[in-house]
């Protein structure tokens, strides 16, 4: 039963483009949807890894649900994945980022991006602004970012928003 949970969710990320198309323009995605997406694939990759022995058959799982998943109209929404140390397990537009740890990453403030990252998602979920490189861009952009902890497991799964891109 835990396993239709995923595939569910992966059913319902997939159709969001089909829905949105049909809709008239609207607003760009605001924190509400960023959380609500991330919630929703927390919820079902916790469902989906949930039972399931061995930490490569969970990661492999996470993985492909990442690399695939995207959301919003224009198809930007991605997801990331870190272990509670800071390693990246899974990112959907950076894959060259797997396997490394980046819990002493900076921004150009000098703020740790990924140690924050850890620590709220670790404290139950929420919200950070921080810069990150955006795909496709030159250069490092604010972002909003919403993370959580991937229930059952030792991750967090975020995503975000460039501000950029609300205006």
């Amino acid at each position: 039963m835990l396993r239709w949970t995923g595939v569910i969710l992966a059913v319902w990320l997939a159709a969001i483009p089909a829905f949105s198309a049909e809709k008239p323009p609207r607003p760009k995605a605001v924190r509400s949807d960023i959380q609500l997406a991330v919630q929703v694939a927390a919820s079902g990759l916790g469902g989906l890894v949930a039972g399931v022995e061995g930490r490569e058959e969970r990661l492999r799982l996470i993985r492909g649900y990442v690399a695939k998943a995207r959301f919003f109209p224009d198809g930007e929404g991605y997801f990331f994945v870190y272990d509670l140390e800071g390693i990246c397990v899974a990112h959907g537009v950076q894959p060259e980022l797997v396997g490394r740890s980046l819990i002493n990453l900076k921004d150009a403030s000098g703020f740790s991006v990924i140690r924050a990252l850890v620590e709220v998602g670790r404290k139950g979920g929420g919200y950070i602004e921080y810069a990150w490189p955006k795909p496709g861009s030159e250069g490092d952009f604010d972002k909003i970012g919403y993370v959580e902890a991937i229930p059952g497991t030792d991750y967090i799964i975020g995503s975000g928003l460039y501000f950029v891109d609300l205006r």
